[in-house]
């Protein structure tokens, strides 16, 4: 295996899934309030998410590193989603009853005789 080889086959895999690992690091400690589902060309994340998870699952012709690269960032990304969301909703149900609880209960005055 030459050098340019190993690189693109090892090294390159490796630097995408520690930027994915990243990726969940900001699912982790970013606020929740800045979630925002997909809309529009952002559906194509969905759609390579399932390419990855598909080919490490049923890749049966890939050699065993590419299957094991292809499988941690689908799994690293669906953790990254999974606890993004969770926060989010969290979040979201904090603010709502936040919203709707009721004033606070004040004593009434007391009266001096």
């Amino acid at each position: 295996m030459s050098l340019s080889e190993a690189i693109w086959r090892i090294g390159v895999p490796l630097i995408v899934v520690v930027g994915t690992a990243a990726a969940v690091s900001v699912a982790f400690f970013d606020p929740p309030d800045e979630f925002r589902r997909p809309r529009g060309w952002q559906w194509a994340w969905v759609g390579l998410w399932l390419m990855m998870a598909g080919e490490a699952a049923f890749g049966n012709d890939r050699w065993w590193f590419e299957r094991a690269w292809k499988g941690a960032i689908a799994l690293l990304v669906a953790v990254a989603v999974t606890v993004a969301v969770w926060r989010h909703y969290r979040w979201r149900k904090r603010v709502r009853l936040a919203a709707d609880s009721p004033p606070p209960v004040t004593r009434p005055p007391r009266l001096d005789s």
